[in-house]
């Protein structure tokens, strides 16, 4: 499966609820709590950890200092994302309540949230794989690819399989 396809969809739905927002509706909390869960286990404890931890360190050793900014920029962008979440969930009872200072909340983070990843993942797909394409020998993709799958095996098996089911969901929770 490809994990930035599933973090695509998972921001088009977010888009989704920031227009309605926008528009004066009001998504229900249900849908942020998905969101949040999603978020949190999917692309930050999931996917991002395998980033962060396992190809970021790897190409900084081989690129040894030349490519710490980019890395340090994509590990930044990991972290706001974690800050925005939790300002979203930080709002959600305020939201729930009927407090407009927490809808206005909501949806400023939620569209920065929603930025910041898109560039994130365009930087990715478009810059730093082709770099660790070009520069992580065949030997090294297998061992990434080993410590993937031995993170990934630390997840429930049926765990991709319910972020999915989260999405349509959260699809339906908008309509």
């Amino acid at each position: 499966m490809n994990e930035h396809h599933l973090i695509q969809q998972f921001l088009d739905v977010l888009e989704a609820a920031k227009v309605q927002m926008e528009m004066g509706k009001k998504p229900k909390v249900k849908f942020f709590h998905q969101a949040l869960e999603f978020a949190r286990l999917f692309a930050d404890k999931y996917h991002h950890f395998k980033e962060e931890y396992l190809l970021f360190s790897l190409l900084a050793m081989k690129k040894k200092g030349e490519i710490d900014g980019q890395i340090e920029a994509l590990r930044y962008s990991h972290e706001q994302g974690r800050n925005l979440i939790n300002q979203i969930a930080n709002a959600l009872n305020s939201y729930k309540n009927g407090q407009e200072v927490a809808t206005i909340t909501i949806l400023e983070n939620l569209a920065s949230y929603i930025a910041i990843l898109k560039k994130h993942l365009h930087q990715e797909d478009h810059v730093f794989f082709l770099m660790v394409a070009k520069e992580v020998t065949a030997a090294e993709q297998q061992e990434l690819a080993e410590a993937f799958q031995r993170e990934e095996a630390k997840m429930d098996e049926k765990f991709l399989a319910k972020m999915s089911d989260t999405l349509i969901e959260m699809e339906t929770l908008l309509v």
